[in-house]
């Protein structure tokens, strides 16, 4: 299992080299300001994490490296350009991130223990992220049809393509607390560290 502290280390550690490179060496005011907000929404991560807010590791830890994903590497460093699946590699880990989101709500709103099947808990946490995907997809359009943007830039096949790739990483993730936190097939649902 991930040793937290050592994981937040070296993710500051990236975030904080890049904007000295960005600052110093490449002199991109824009990404060294981007390499800024990865640190300081790293430190809120670990500091909703502390406060049991977010209540599992894997919450922080995907959350985290999705930034780091997102933002430092493809928009910073520019990997949505150089590498041809990128975009599609971050719409499956917003699959991760959003059955995490749900897991976490579960822990959050069932504080008295109450026994949930684990058909239920797998049910909820897939319906809530491929719900979550899908107003993204109409969040989207709105802005394609509303403001002349194209972030649908592949119209109703890249629609597709990126509920395809929640879908893929939504059954990841799902497979994963259901090994990790549902084994038992009726459990109480319980604040973990994985």
């Amino acid at each position: 299992m991930i040793n937290i502290s050592i994981f937040n280390i070296v993710i500051n550690l990236i975030y904080t080299l890049s904007a000295l490179y960005f600052l110093f060496a490449n002199k991109s005011i824009m990404n060294f300001g981007l390499s800024i907000f990865c640190i300081i929404t790293g430190l809120l991560i670990e500091f909703f994490r502390k406060k049991s807010i977010i209540k599992t590791t894997s919450l922080s830890v995907v959350c985290s490296l999705f930034i780091l994903f997102s933002t430092l590497l493809g928009t910073c460093f520019g990997f949505y350009g150089a590498f041809k699946g990128y975009d599609d590699f971050l719409h499956i880990w917003s699959g991760f991130i959003t059955v995490s989101i749900a897991y976490n709500l579960l822990l959050t709103t069932n504080k008295d223990g109450y026994k949930l099947s684990a058909l239920f808990i797998v049910i909820y946490l897939f319906m809530f992220s491929m719900g979550v995907a899908s107003i993204w997809e109409i969040i989207e359009f709105t802005i394609d049809s509303t403001l002349g943007m194209n972030t649908q830039a592949g119209g109703l096949v890249d629609t597709i393509t990126d509920m395809i790739d929640a879908l893929i990483g939504s059954i990841i993730m799902v497979i994963f607390y259901y090994k990790s936190h549902l084994v038992d097939k009726s459990c109480k649902t319980k604040s973990s560290n994985n």
